[in-house]
């Protein structure tokens, strides 16, 4: 129910205007946007309709920063912050912030942690208070930190058992080998088990720092007071994180073929791609059409033809991960062993047709309906506006990416998207992952390239 008064509220709140291309592009509400002295950036959005508000808080801490060995720590970092902060237990914060009917929780993403809240409007100066406890005073007491420890281990040690699973988390692996955005944000089993505290101690020192983080409060709320609140909660907040030493992503040459064999698998998984340009690409908007057409949507040419037609899979898709530093393109699927080589021949013919032919104006038209058709369900919500208000800011992308976004996906053209889809997808120079009974389908597979068989006992 609120999240439908929340859409009500915003479909009211953004107003529109006629782009070129027919289709209406959105307008962001007004936002009062302040720099405290300490770096922090405090943006503000007043939706007065309903008693609500919601804060997002993104610090640039994500699981990049990952030392090496140390796998996860950004994650559980962000698991600790309510488990205990300014002396006040786990149990203490959350009977305070679920006895006013509020919700508050943090989580670790490859480039940022996000502290999200939400609260009825009379509970703003509660609800801050909590968040600016979580980041600026955490305890990461001994006990807390066992026990998060263990529900990690726990869900990683689920990861082997779903072949889906491990299939897409080695394929970024190997794909992004040596590079910590490959590394899975929950880290692996051998080094969940070896942090300590003082490894989220020594994080959370090094990386949670006011400048270079972005707060958005969006909701039923005054600006000018919300501003006072803030100061007066984050004010004291200081520090600055050093300076970034994220490498570049470098692709190898050539194809690769990985092979996780699993004995008992009757159906194989299928993953292959290649790295691709991250959030701030010049294509960004070429890519998006391009990747929807190709397998981002359940009518794509992807599903019409390896389901729809061959009856192979009852799933495929294909996407684009971007992140600050660079991103990848990969598509996924599965099916039965018999028809293994069969699925990936038909996968790769697809992703070699649309970076070489043209896309027909009435197949291009209709994807480009599809993809800004769904963009205002995206900005329905006060916590879709205050994401996409932190993220475009953290990315440098401005609002305009936003406001422009149907604008300049109706622009995309034949010609730009064929050019975007052969910089940024490969059927041939990728990275092949299968996870398969390799006694039932080497066969098929001995001539994509030198292959690398894994047993999946290896695989920790």
């Amino acid at each position: 129910m609120k999240r439908i008064i929340l859409t009500l509220v915003l479909l009211a709140v953004v107003a529109v205007s006629a782009p070129a291309g027919g289709m209406k592009d959105v307008k962001m509400p007004p936002a009062a946007e302040r720099t405290l002295d300490n770096g922090l950036r405090v943006f503000v959005v007043e939706t007065r309709e309903v008693p609500l508000v919601t804060l997002r808080l993104l610090v640039p801490a994500g699981s990049v920063l990952d030392p090496a060995g140390k796998e996860g720590i950004a994650n559980l970092t962000a698991d600790l912050l309510l488990k205990g902060a300014g002396g006040l237990g786990a149990e203490e914060i959350s009977e305070a912030i679920e006895g006013v009917g509020g919700r508050l929780d943090a989580r670790a993403g490859k480039d940022f942690t996000v502290v999200t809240g939400d609260f009825l409007s009379r509970d703003l100066e509660l609800g801050l208070d909590y968040l600016a406890r979580a980041v600026t005073a955490p305890d990461f007491p001994g006990d807390e930190f066992s026990r998060e420890r263990s529900i990690v281990l726990a869900e990683l040690q689920q990861v082997k058992e779903s072949p889906g699973a491990l299939a897409s988390r080695e394929f970024t692996r190997a794909l992004l080998a040596g590079h910590p955005y490959g590394n899975p944000v929950n880290g692996y089993p051998g080094s969940v088990e070896s942090l300590a505290p003082d490894d989220a101690v020594a994080f959370y020192e090094t990386y949670y720092v006011p400048k270079g983080s972005i707060l958005a409060v969006v909701g039923d709320v005054d600006a000018k007071k919300v501003m006072k609140l803030v100061e007066k909660k984050l004010g004291g907040w200081k520090g600055e994180a050093p300076a970034s030493t994220v490498p570049d992503l470098a692709a190898a040459e050539g194809r690769r073929v990985i092979v996780i064999d699993k004995p008992d698998a009757t159906q194989s998984q299928i993953r292959f791609g290649n790295l691709a340009a991250g959030m701030n690409a010049p294509d960004y908007f070429q890519a998006e059409v391009a990747n929807t057409l190709l397998g981002g949507g359940f009518t794509s040419r992807l599903m019409n033809e390896i389901r729809v037609n061959r009856g192979l899979t009852y799933g495929v898709r294909s996407g684009v991960s971007r992140y600050r530093d660079g991103g990848y393109f990969v598509v996924g699927t599965f099916t039965k062993n018999a028809t293994l080589r069969e699925c990936i021949d038909v996968a790769l013919a697809e992703v070699e047709r649309i970076r070489t032919e043209p896309v027909g104006e009435e197949e291009l038209a209709g994807t480009e309906r599809y993809i800004s058709g769904l963009f205002p369900f995206e900005i329905e919500t006060n916590g879709d506006l205050a994401r996409w208000i932190t993220e475009v800011e953290f990315y440098g992308l401005g609002r305009q990416f936003v406001e422009t976004y149907r604008t300049r996906v109706d622009a995309v053209d034949s010609q730009g998207l064929e050019d975007a889809a052969a910089r940024n997808f490969r059927a041939g120079g990728n990275l092949i992952l299968v996870v398969t009974n390799y006694a039932e389908t080497a066969d098929q597979l001995k001539d994509l390239g030198e292959i690398e068989v894994i047993p999946i006992g290896e695989i920790e």
